[in-house]
């Protein structure tokens, strides 16, 4: 199992519509209520962490030798930065091959001590395995890895429970969380009003029934990260940083 570096880079990853985008902003929120100091980008044309731009730094991380630069830039200079997380658009694994291989992306990480986390969501069709497999055979070890089996879909994943991709995974020591399947009515009406989580479960806008569907959704993402030491140090929570002192500060009125 490979040694965990005080530093991370955290990257949603995988297939187009299952979740990156949804995960990013969980783990935000939970970064945030840490206080763990830390920047955001987005990868794309379309910035889907534009609602937490109030909350922290978001910026664009192109996928070339100049993003590659500014983002290592970024984080050598910053040097208070414990992490960054980058929420990368679906269907770019080649485009992600070639711009790690241009900027020798792992080594330029690890001499600035950062080692790079995949967060990837999944749910029950083989495209999202297949872009996983391509991802693992890419990378390999010189990355640790969170699977989020994203129950909206289906809470069978037949063509990842069993198989040779997940065993290869964990014999790496990557790690399965589970992604709860919020009403689709309530991930709309927060969608539509553009506010962070933490914001939602507060709003007057949004009835009290939706506004403890989005709270309980939240915690129950969260409280498996704090469960868990190992999962909890792969997404940059560092050992600095108890588990027990990772208890909800969200005081919500229901």
């Amino acid at each position: 199992m490979n040694t965990i570096s005080r530093k991370r880079l955290v990257m949603t990853a995988g297939d187009a519509r299952v979740g990156k985008s949804t995960t990013a902003r969980l783990l935000l929120e939970l970064y945030l209520e840490s206080k763990i100091k830390l920047r955001a980008y987005y990868t794309g044309e379309r910035n889907k962490l534009f609602n937490y731009e109030p909350l922290l730094i978001v910026s664009e991380l192109p996928l070339t030798r100049g993003g590659g630069d500014k983002l290592l830039i970024d984080l050598e200079r910053f040097s208070e930065i414990q992490l960054a997380l980058s929420d990368l658009p679906g269907q770019n694994i080649q485009q992600f091959k070639r711009f790690a291989s241009e900027v020798q992306l792992w080594d330029a990480i690890a001499s600035i001590g950062y080692r790079i986390t995949f967060v990837h969501p999944i749910s029950d069709r083989r495209d999202c395995i297949e872009y996983l497999q391509e991802l693992f055979d890419y990378c390999g070890e010189k990355a640790d890895y969170v699977i989020v089996k994203n129950l909206l879909f289906d809470d069978d994943f037949p063509y990842f429970d069993g198989t040779d991709i997940q065993k290869r995974i964990q014999e790496i020591g990557g790690e399965e969380l589970y992604l709860g399947a919020l009403w689709k009515g309530t991930y709309e009406l927060v969608e539509a009003m553009n506010y962070p989580y933490c914001q939602a479960i507060h709003s007057s806008e949004i009835d009290t029934l939706n506004r403890s569907r989005i709270f309980n959704w939240m915690e129950e993402f969260h409280q498996q990260i704090k469960n868990s030491k190992t999962i909890s140090e792969k997404l940059g929570l560092t050992l600095s940083t108890s588990v027990s002192n990772l208890q909800p500060k969200l005081l919500v009125d229901f």
